[in-house]
């Protein structure tokens, strides 16, 4: 399939990277080192070594022969990495298209000269977009003939499945001193309405 480059905006020579704020040196690239898998800021890699990278494309400039495309990674980094045109054109406009989450396989462009690091690339594909983490809480609670803590870290979403199970248990003088703690030790109990309410029997 052949794909139709939608108005694009050129910059800089091909010969060196765009610059911009928005690109740092946090953005990190795996690579195969000796010990297996490994990953580091794509400015600390040796020249040419062959590395992979994800993020979503925020951005996408060409210049000649090269569409430079911006990245941005699951943590907030930043990053470039340059596709040749001709092999953009063989491959659905979409797969580059901006806020597309992609993973690009290439040599890595360290080398002294450059305005910024970039991966040149040789594969790119769409990637699943990074699943948000959940936020954990700590569920605490005393219970039994010997008083004993109970300390669960569970999502919201399990604290709201289990809640009601705590809740009928303290309805019948088995749990007490129930507290739900966020992860900078703040009391959200008054968060879940399992623990606002009067519990089902």
């Amino acid at each position: 399939m052949t794909a139709t480059l939608d108005t694009l905006t050129t910059t800089t020579p091909m010969t060196t990277a765009p610059t911009g704020t928005h690109i740092g040196s946090a953005f990190k690239a795996t690579f195969l080192g000796l010990a297996g898998p490994a990953s580091a800021p794509l400015h600390r890699l040796t020249d040419a070594r062959l590395v992979t990278a994800t993020g979503i494309i925020t951005d996408r400039r060409h210049t000649g022969r090269t569409l430079w495309l911006h990245l941005r990674t699951a943590s907030g980094a930043r990053g470039l990495a340059a596709l040749d045109l001709a092999r953009a054109m063989e491959m659905p406009a979409d797969h580059y298209a901006v806020g597309r989450h992609v993973r690009v396989v290439g040599p890595a462009r360290t080398h002294r000269g450059l305005a910024v690091p970039y991966i040149a690339v040789r594969r790119l594909a769409p990637a699943p977009a990074a699943q948000p983490v959940e936020e954990t809480v700590l569920l605490r609670y005393s219970c039994g003939p010997d008083a004993r803590l109970m300390e669960r870290t569970l999502t919201r979403r399990q604290v709201d499945l289990i809640g009601p199970v705590v809740m009928r248990a303290a309805a019948r003088g088995h749990a007490w001193s129930i507290e739900v703690l966020d992860e900078a030790g703040a009391d959200v109990t008054d968060e879940f309405a399992c623990f606002t309410q009067a519990p089902v029997a």
